[in-house]
């Protein structure tokens, strides 16, 4: 039988080497959706003059960029979180005698040595993509949805034969967590002044969409690395470019306030929880996103002949000091989980 989508089986591991992929095996197995990482490679034929018909032609550098989406859940994503962000609190704080760790993901300038690989068994082969920098991720989630994930992402090369990941192998791949996605319904928006006192529940908005897009500006070059037709680690090549979109499905004077705020230069702070399922009494798992400096980039209100909508877009910024409710947190977001992960995932 060919291959089918429908039974293909992704895993991820971290890598200590880049240009060394490492074995996938137990708790390393991830539920993706389509991913779009491609690899490409130019010809270059021999256009020397004097030649027509050319009969030679050589390999170009490779190429592999692409995304790899998922639906958002409260476990097992904590590794590829972890690496887009490049720093991690320390090792999980066990609550109680649960089976319940709180932890937090923090932004770090760079990611360097922070990597790992993709494989995706597909039926007839391994699809192995050796080493995997993850340069950002987008999440998203509307009303009535799951929340998704993207995770943008730059590897070395996709290898189809490889020797380490085979289909023999991926028997040992399994998965640490099947169920507990993130439901848009799940979440509590709160916003207000970034110089104002902490979030609190007057402070509740209700968006009926949600865009976070965090993207770091990076490269790999070619000729650096032992092989010089493939990439080297990437590393920063810019600024990071982090925005906040938010979409209010009805045009009220709560929204018309933000037009005011956009033409005062009033930046917003803003935290998201979405709360799951119980992993033991009195715990349930969560995801909290802070944004502590939120300038407003664009306010609009596009006229149709139905009911208007106002979409809102912010650039996420840092700041020199934590906002009142946020100690400790400068940089442009924060994300804080309660999940099953007791270990340290950068560790």
């Amino acid at each position: 039988m060919g291959a089918t989508g429908t039974e293909s089986r992704a895993a991820f591991r971290r890598a200590a080497s880049w240009g060394t992929p490492s074995a996938a095996g137990a708790n390393d197995g991830l539920l993706v959706l389509p991913h779009t990482l491609k690899k490409e490679r130019p010809v270059l034929p021999d256009d020397s003059l004097g030649i027509c018909f050319q009969t030679d032609a050589a390999d170009g550098g490779i190429k592999v960029e692409g995304d790899i989406p998922a639906y958002l859940r409260y476990d097992s994503l904590d590794l590829l979180l972890a690496l887009a962000m490049g720093q991690t609190a320390g090792t999980p704080v066990q609550q109680g005698a649960a089976e319940a760790y709180l932890q937090s993901l923090k932004l770090k300038e760079n990611t360097d040595g922070l990597f790992g690989t993709f494989c995706v068994s597909n039926g007839v082969n391994i699809d192995e993509y050796g080493s995997v920098k993850i340069t950002g991720f987008t999440i998203k989630g509307e009303a009535g949805k799951p929340v998704e994930i993207s995770f943008h992402s730059v590897a070395n090369d996709r290898t189809t034969n490889s020797a380490l990941n085979t289909t023999a192998s991926f028997a040992a791949v399994s998965l640490f967590e099947k169920a507990n996605r993130v439901l848009f319904s799940q979440g509590v928006f709160r916003l207000n002044p970034q110089a104002d006192a902490a979030l609190a529940d007057p402070d509740k908005i209700y968006p009926s969409a949600f865009e976070l897009s965090f993207k770091r500006k990076m490269k790999g070059i070619y000729g650096a690395g032992a092989q010089a037709d493939r990439v080297d680690e990437p590393s920063n090549d810019g600024q990071p470019d982090i925005r906040l979109k938010l979409t209010f499905p009805r045009y009220t004077q709560a929204a018309k306030g933000y037009f005011e705020d956009w033409d005062t230069q009033r930046n917003k702070k803003m935290d998201a929880v979405f709360t799951g399922a119980q992993i033991a009494a009195p715990y349930n798992r969560f995801m909290r996103l802070q944004l502590p400096n939120l300038k407003f980039s664009q306010v609009e209100l596009p006229m149709e002949r139905g009911i208007l909508k106002s979409p809102v877009e912010f650039v996420c910024l840092g700041c020199d000091t934590a906002p009142a409710g946020m100690a400790g947190i400068t940089m442009p977001f924060q994300i804080d989980l309660m999940n099953r992960q007791g270990t340290d995932v950068l560790g």
